[in-house]
């Protein structure tokens, strides 16, 4: 046990130390020239404690904090009633996301990554202010409580990502992908990235009224990432989540089945354990449409009177960081992939939408499944993308819609820390012409 969590045991009981460090370096090209190369080395320490049944946490750089305990125990007194105890957990399972080569790039070999993208690009669109990004990160998590959990988490990855304004004005398109090689250029992303860009010459609006939309990994989030909300053990115990005691019950497509899945050992994102320091594990969030379990931190858990499962991070639907306090939410999400390929999809609407994005969804009402954002992406006719979306809308509500799935794609991408298909809605409202 170190000394600070003996000191803050011994003055107040329960005690619980997180620490990470976060090493980055990044090259970014701006209108295809170098534009920066940033490095950082950053470190941080949170002290939870709880004295006399409250909650305390204080922030630092270091654990050698000398005043750390102090702030915690003065937090502890104006602090919200804890409810659960920290962790004691003592054996995790073996996942090592962590490649030793990776760290070892340099900025000459991610300048190197760049530039082939730029080389491949530049032939087919010689015209356009391309921007690319690439960026190798090597963190280390730490946990350590009073009651005896000692957890330590070690993990790398390589980021590529690739954008471009569109031209005469509008929102830029794009294509990121986390797990790269710096030595074998990702060609279907950058192929994509440029027949994408080739279908913003012209602009389009699809009528107003529903029409089927399928939504590419990224967009796909609009309506996982509220459903995690959903599956948020606070909301169910607050009775707030639209799906609060419906364990058991087919909610969503047959389709769908949505993976927590943290212990995935082939990818960067794996965790052995929670930011509390609670054993993280594989089980399904909802299996063919059949709610099957709930996210639940130490409090939520305490809460409904059920174990924790592993899912007590510093994440939530618009923030992440060391100074966020642990709430409900996945390892590592994932939706199982389905059989037929997202272009043969396509290829089967007659007038709808595919759509990348969307702008306006920190004013929906996630919580309730509610949204009505502008709709980025494109309009699709006779199964063929026909022009950029402009001044389209898209609204409904995420647990209605997802009801109405009319197809998985064969493809499991890699959007925003979650590996996620195609998934095409059936009928969705959309405000155009």
């Amino acid at each position: 046990m170190s000394d600070l969590v003996r000191d803050a045991k011994r003055r107040v009981g329960q005690a619980e130390l997180y620490t990470t460090r976060h090493r980055h370096l990044d090259v970014r090209y701006a209108d295809s020239r170098l534009a920066a190369v940033t490095a950082d080395d950053l470190h941080s320490a949170t002290l939870r404690v709880i004295d006399r049944g409250r909650l305390g946490a204080a922030f630092g750089v270091l654990p050698s904090d000398a005043g750390l305990v102090e702030r915690a125990r003065a937090a502890a007194r104006l602090g919200d009633p804890a409810g659960f105890s920290f962790s004691k957990f003592r054996r995790f399972p073996a996942v090592h996301p962590f490649d030793p080569d990776t760290t070892k790039l340099e900025t000459a070999d991610l300048i190197h990554l760049c530039e082939k993208v730029k080389r491949r690009v530049a032939p087919a669109l010689p015209d356009v202010a391309l921007f690319v990004r690439a960026s190798v990160a090597h963190d280390e998590i730490a946990v350590e409580t009073s009651g005896g959990t000692i957890a330590g988490h070690e993990s790398s990855s390589l980021a590529l990502e690739m954008h471009a304004p569109i031209r005469g004005g509008g929102t830029a398109v794009g294509k990121g992908k986390s797990s790269v090689s710096p030595f074998d250029l990702p060609i279907d992303l950058v192929d994509e990235f440029i027949e994408w860009y080739r279908w913003t010459a012209t602009a389009s609006t699809p009528k107003t009224g529903r029409h089927p939309v399928l939504f590419a990994p990224e967009a796909s989030l609009l309506y996982l990432l509220p459903l995690c909300a959903g599956l948020d053990g606070d909301a169910v115990a607050k009775g707030t989540s639209p799906l609060a005691r419906r364990l058991g019950e087919a909610a969503l497509s047959p389709l769908l089945t949505v993976i927590d899945d943290a212990l995935a050992t082939d990818r960067p994102q794996a965790r052995a354990f929670d930011d509390e320091g609670v054993p993280c594990r594989r089980r399904a969030l909802v299996r063919r449409g059949v709610v099957e379990s709930y996210l639940l931190d130490l409090r939520s858990a305490a809460a409904l009177e059920r174990p924790p499962t592993g899912n007590g991070f510093k994440r939530r639907l618009f923030g992440s960081g060391p100074q966020i306090a642990p709430n409900p939410w996945p390892g590592l999400l994932r939706v199982q992939p389905g059989r037929t390929p997202w272009r043969e999809i396509l290829a089967t609407i007659d007038d709808g939408l595919l759509v990348t994005g969307g702008l306006g969804f920190h004013s929906a009402n996630y919580a309730q499944g509610q949204f009505s954002v502008q709709a980025l992406g494109y309009h699709v006719r006779g199964g063929r993308v026909v022009g950029r979306l402009e001044r389209t809308m898209i609204a409904g509500n995420i647990y209605e819609d997802l009801r109405q799935v009319a197809a998985v794609s064969s493809e499991e991408i890699e959007a925003d820390d979650a590996y996620v298909p195609y998934v095409l809605v059936d009928s969705v409202q959309v405000a155009g012409n």
